[in-house]
């Protein structure tokens, strides 16, 4: 395969890309995923406090993470973040949410049940609880139902282990009260009048249908192991994340657009060449993207953060086709053809590309490991971009120039932006 072959594959092979990134982008309003800032909806910080005689460890931490991303995922909220921040806070953003406020309510009930015996009542009538006999970690499920009078209950289901020992307990307290307390609040205090095997119970009350839903909920994904206190809440507004949105979107168009007209008027044809890269490294761009929200569980929300880091990498590959353009422009100085040029030129310009990108490429590596929420979405975008942009140089803009330059229209110096052009 001769030089002008691999050039001319190359190119379709990006544009063959290009084609799979314009499909998983149509529609965009469907296919991009939009972060907190811009989507809305509710931002809490939640503080991990230790429960009496049970410290704050890291395992206790990681199953509160597991406890709450179970209860976020009940909860049909799409697209959720939850993350450690620091030692004992629990970040968690849960985009497009319409009741914030019941949200945190089930996110952060600790849902620690127990089973104990009513040993009678006060002079006021306040219920007198014995020791606790069984605890809600023998729990398997809770589902809402209904009974005879059509009222909610919430039906439980234990474990094996769970079964047997609740058929014990009932079994010593025949003729006695079992009261079922959640959170230190008795639920219900029915009587047991035998022994139940098959280990089911049930929660009855004052409940509505939601109530029983989320009392199901919580106790579906067990008890919190820590006290969860609230450090920092705010819900942001759909209105002022579309607005967020549509003002990121027009600054990179207009950026897009300035530096495409300021390399037509400056390196002429080769400016051309930059303003198809561009487009080329753009449409890719949104398409990783696209693409990365759709095949992966943990996504990549678009943020305004994220939105800047995609709008300097913009910057970064109009520099690269500086680079390489004002290259080429020094070896035809020197006397070379502009094809012969256009070689060489680029592979040194690559060189001092590669060098650049790579410094840029570390500062951004370790702001995702050290940075923060939108930090780390800075960063991700700028990684992303400065991949694509040597990508785009090494397997677009390079073949193009390569392939242009055979054709002798392209090497008139008023249109190469080049005093005077060595003839082949």
């Amino acid at each position: 395969m001769n030089p002008t072959q691999k050039h001319a594959l190359s190119i379709s092979v990006v544009l063959f890309l290009v084609l799979i990134s314009i499909y998983f982008i149509y529609p965009p309003a469907k296919s991009t995923r939009l972060g907190l800032d811009l989507k809305g909806g509710m931002h809490v910080i939640l503080s991990a406090k230790p429960f009496p005689g049970s410290p704050v460890t890291e395992n206790a931490m990681d199953q509160a993470m597991l406890i709450i991303r179970q209860r976020v995922d009940k909860l049909g909220v799409a697209e959720p973040e939850i993350t450690r921040q620091g030692r004992n806070n629990i970040l968690v953003q849960l985009p497009g949410i319409k009741r914030p406020e019941k949200a945190l309510e089930i996110i952060g009930k600790p849902a620690f049940l127990e089973f104990k015996e009513v040993k009678g009542t006060d002079k006021k009538g306040k219920i007198i609880l014995g020791k606790t006999e069984m605890t809600g970690r023998y729990l398997k499920d809770a589902q809402v139902d209904f009974d005879e009078l059509g009222k909610p209950k919430v039906n439980l289901q234990f474990t094996s282990e769970g079964g047997r020992k609740f058929e014990e307990v009932t079994g010593r307290l025949v003729g006695k009260q079992l009261a079922i307390v959640l959170d230190g609040k008795v639920m219900s205090a029915p009587q047991v009048r035998e022994k139940i095997s098959g280990g089911r119970a049930e929660i009855t009350g004052d409940f509505t249908i939601d109530k029983a839903k989320e009392l199901a909920l919580v106790l579906q994904t067990g008890a919190l192991p820590v006290k969860l206190e609230i450090e920092e809440n705010r819900t942001v507004g759909p209105t002022l994340g579309a607005d967020s949105l549509r003002a990121g979107i027009k600054a990179g168009i207009i950026g897009l657009i300035l530096v495409a007209l300021y390399m037509l008027l400056y390196y002429r044809g080769l400016g051309g060449i930059t303003c198809v890269a561009l487009l080329v490294f753009a449409t890719l761009f949104w398409g990783v993207i696209v693409i990365i929200n759709k095949f992966t569980s943990w996504g990549w929300p678009l943020t305004l953060p994220g939105i800047a880091g995609i709008i300097l990498t913009i910057g970064v590959a109009a520099d690269s086709s500086i680079v390489i353009f004002e290259r080429v422009k020094e070896e035809v100085k020197v006397g070379k053809t502009l094809r012969s040029a256009a070689d060489s030129g680029f592979t040194h310009a690559f060189k001092t590309i590669l060098d650049a990108d790579f410094v840029t490429l570390i500062a951004a590596v370790i702001l995702v490991f050290v940075g923060i929420g939108p930090v780390r979405g800075f960063a991700i975008s700028l990684i992303c971009g400065i991949c694509l942009d040597l990508f785009t140089a090494l397997f677009f803009t390079r073949p193009l120039l390569a392939l242009l330059v055979r054709f002798k229209p392209f090497t008139r110096p008023t249109l190469v932006g080049i005093k005077e052009v060595v003839p082949e």
